[in-house]
């Protein structure tokens, strides 16, 4: 005779609560790495790198590949129903069981980078703003540093590259790097726009919460205010009884 055990409700609850926490306390931190790591498996095979640089583009895409392991085996470990979730999320779990594996190296970028389009929801928040600013200074820094280089051009490289990005989405623009193909010139339109939008708002967010905090600070006095205006309508009403 064989016996079943089943998971008691309040525990699949708790772990539920577990799992959504670890989650939304992951979400913001992998995709920043998601960002991070799209230069790390493009630059090798693309761009002109020195032995050294080779070196710490791959251990960095080891180290980045390891908090992801770390990640996704937390979150099965804490799921209720952990084959659910591992089919669920099959992709992610292969992506992460075969790291090295040279076809899913490219599968990463579009598997976690698509964390981008699924929190872009949340892209009113000024986390959210910050990470999709950087992811987008990495991005177009990877773009540009693989169409650009050949003769007449100021970037040469990923760093070169990563500072023009910066300079140009934060609408400086101090002209002494600037992309010389069409792409790169592409790039830079989409920049510009993108910075406008970003920081136009960054500052939307700020003024928002200054407005919330000289609310939170007004509500003290009008509360005073509040419970004075009624103690002189319950003496106005005594007087009028006593009369």
């Amino acid at each position: 005779m064989t016996t079943t055990t089943r998971t008691p409700r309040f525990d699949i609850a708790a772990r539920t609560a577990i799992l959504d926490r670890v989650e939304e306390f992951t979400e913001l931190p992998l995709l920043a790495l998601s960002f991070v790591m799209i230069p790390l498996l493009v630059g090798p095979p693309l761009w002109d790198l020195s032995p050294n640089e080779e070196t710490f583009y791959v251990v960095l895409d080891i180290i980045i590949w390891g908090l992801f392991a770390i990640d996704m085996a937390v979150k099965i470990i804490v799921a209720p129903q952990r084959i659910r979730y591992i089919r669920s999320h099959w992709l992610e779990v292969m992506v992460v069981a075969i790291p090295f594996f040279r076809p899913f190296r490219i599968v990463r970028v579009f598997v976690f980078g698509s964390r981008a389009l699924f929190a872009a929801r949340r892209l009113m928040g000024v986390d959210y703003l910050l990470v999709y600013a950087l992811g987008i200074v990495i991005v177009s820094g990877t773009i540009v540093t693989s169409v650009e280089g050949g003769a007449g051009s100021s970037i040469h490289s990923f760093p070169d590259a990563l500072w023009w990005s910066f300079v140009t989405v934060t609408t400086v623009g101090y002209g002494d790097m600037f992309p010389v193909t069409f792409t790169g010139r592409v790039i830079a339109v989409v920049l510009m726009l993108a910075g406008i939008g970003l920081f136009g708002g960054l500052t939307a967010n700020v003024a928002s919460l200054l407005i919330r905090t000289d609310k939170a600070a007004d509500a003290p006095m009008n509360d005073i205010l509040t419970e004075v205006r009624l103690l002189r309508e319950e003496v106005a009403n005594l007087r009028r009884d006593g009369g």
